[in-house]
């Protein structure tokens, strides 16, 4: 702890700082002066943790120095020294926040206890300030993985409402270069709990600390989204670089599985989003690469066979067939899909791969995923598709589709699941019943159980418009309502329709009315 020494006596000097040397070795005595001016200059320039202070001496007095460092916002503590002891010194010490009072001439024990008092004081005081900057930093974290959530499922052509959300998150927009990648822990939705979670977090700045900013947080249960910018273009081969040896680091470091989808570096606003879609992209086809890899959507776009797919007539029958329960007629068709497959020119094991992952994804996409979530073994095969990444053969492949949609059947049959209504229809209704949650793409996909990124286009193919814009309609709806017919205040409205910033909730309610809350509620006619 630093501690300066100021009296116009040199020999008390020299006696304090042997006493402290000798008795106080937490304390270290880094200047001394010899008045209350220079002792005020040097107190603000080395800036200590104690100062002890005598009370008379020329220029400025002990009492006067402390009243300008206080009031030019010092937090050094102060022990007075004084060989007089006047009431009306004390009383003046006590109203300056004067930590104790010594006398002249100083005894070792009181000198002692008067120092210990100080640092117990000024631990307490530094531990509080941490504490508070600990909840500044929580809630700004908060505040800005809220707006990069925003930014990375609004899709790429709201380049407007991107830019304040950034603005909200302090992300500066001068840094005009980005990219974005999901990366994905292996095991359940424990691997990830706190603790390990910190330390992925660190091992995510320490292996990207040569990009300007480096943004993080978790995602899904497993999942962690980054977003690295930096004011100059990003080196994608660089980026990739990195990213494996972040693979590498989790795994020696902390025992840690880890597959990332990589999505290329874009410029602007807009580009954070359309990175990171093509981050989840690229993740998908961790069945086609194999587990712990990292995946580049460069990689993905230039795979062999890619844009050949199963006819939608046969994937339309096999719909019909899943609905109407009927296994034979569900094996037939996975029977003639594959003899197409077969008969497709230059196939290989990663094209059939790819294929039956399209195939697996069309089949369940209209069911209802809250329900099957119920069942371990479609969990394990429809969630993760781990299991396709196993066969390298046609039959393998063919055998293993017919045992997931048997198991499939199967469930419905158990819990007499009737015709599923359109997946969409039964997310806005989701939506409708939940829009006071905080309820993101990721949280919707893992629920319905379908990929954030196909949950997104299809939503927007089948609405005309995106999932965000889509929940922004039903909380600001249900805000109005609030305003006409209650008495509550504009952030108790914002908190009830899901929002925790209320200047942001203003700035949406103004978007879509054309009036800020508490204008729109003047404007409604009088009772």
């Amino acid at each position: 702890m630093k501690m300066i020494l100021v009296d116009d006596e040199k020999a008390i000097v020299e006696g304090l700082k042997f006493m402290i040397n000798r008795y106080i070795p937490e304390c270290e005595v880094v200047g001394v002066a010899y008045n209350g001016a220079d002792g005020v200059r040097l107190i603000q320039k080395l800036k200590p943790d104690l100062v002890i202070t005598d009370i008379r001496m020329p220029q400025v007095d002990g009492l006067d120095m402390i009243k300008t460092l206080k009031d030019k916002g010092s937090r050094t503590k102060f022990i007075l020294l004084s060989g007089y002891a006047e009431f009306e010194y004390a009383r003046k010490a006590l109203q300056l926040g004067v930590q104790s009072y010594i006398n002249k001439p100083v005894e070792e024990d009181e000198l002692q206890s008067s120092v210990s008092q100080a640092m117990a004081a000024i631990h307490s005081e530094k531990a509080k300030l941490r504490e508070v900057d600990d909840l500044k930093q929580h809630f700004h974290s908060r505040v800005q993985e809220n707006a990069l959530r925003e930014i990375l499922e609004l899709g790429s052509d709201h380049a407007e409402l991107m830019e304040e959300a950034l603005e909200r998150a302090t992300i500066p927009t001068d840094r005009a270069w980005f990219a974005s990648m999901l990366l994905e822990f292996g095991g359940n939705a424990d691997t990830l709990k706190e603790a390990s979670l910190q330390q992925v977090f660190a091992r995510i700045d320490q292996v990207l600390c040569q990009f300007r900013e480096v943004y993080r947080f978790r995602y899904t249960g497993t999942g962690v989204a980054v977003v690295v910018a930096q004011g100059s273009p990003i080196g994608y081969d660089d980026l990739l670089r990195s990213v494996q040896r972040l693979k590498q680091a989790a795994y020696q470091q902390l025992e840690l599985c880890m597959t990332a989808g990589v999505g290329t570096v874009q410029k602007g606003a807009a580009g954070i989003s359309r990175s990171f879609e093509e981050a989840r992209y690229a993740l998908s086809y961790k069945v086609v690469n194999g587990m712990h890899s990292v995946i580049s959507y460069a990689e993905v776009m230039d795979m062999p066979g890619r844009g050949r797919s199963v006819p939608e007539a046969m994937i339309a029958k096999l719909e019909a067939a899943l609905d109407n329960m009927d296994e034979k007629e569900c094996a037939g068709i996975i029977d003639d899909i594959f003899h197409v497959m077969q008969a497709e020119p230059r196939m290989n094991p990663t094209d059939l791969q790819l294929q039956c992952l399209n195939i697996l994804l069309s089949s369940v996409r209209k069911m209802s995923f809250q329900q099957l979530q119920q069942n371990d073994f479609l969990g394990r095969h429809i969630l993760s598709l781990e299991g396709m990444a196993k066969f390298q053969t046609l039959t393998g492949l063919k055998d293993w589709m017919i045992q997931v949609i048997n198991r499939i059947l199967q469930f419905k049959q158990e819990h007499n699941i009737p015709r599923k209504k359109d997946i969409i229809a039964e997310v806005k209704e989701y939506v409708a019943a939940h829009y006071n949650q905080p309820i993101t793409l990721a949280d919707l996909s893992a629920r319905f159980f379908i990929s954030p990124y196909y949950l997104s286009q299809f939503f927007k193919q089948k609405t005309g418009e995106t999932y965000v814009n889509y929940l922004t309609q039903i909380r600001i709806g249900k805000a109005k309502e609030l305003l006409e017919k209650t008495d509550l205040k504009v952030y108790e409205i914002c908190e009830r329709v899901g929002y925790t910033d209320t200047q942001h909730f203003a700035k949406l309610f103004e978007k879509q009315t054309g009036q800020k809350p508490r204008d729109y509620r003047k404007s409604l006619p009088r009772k």
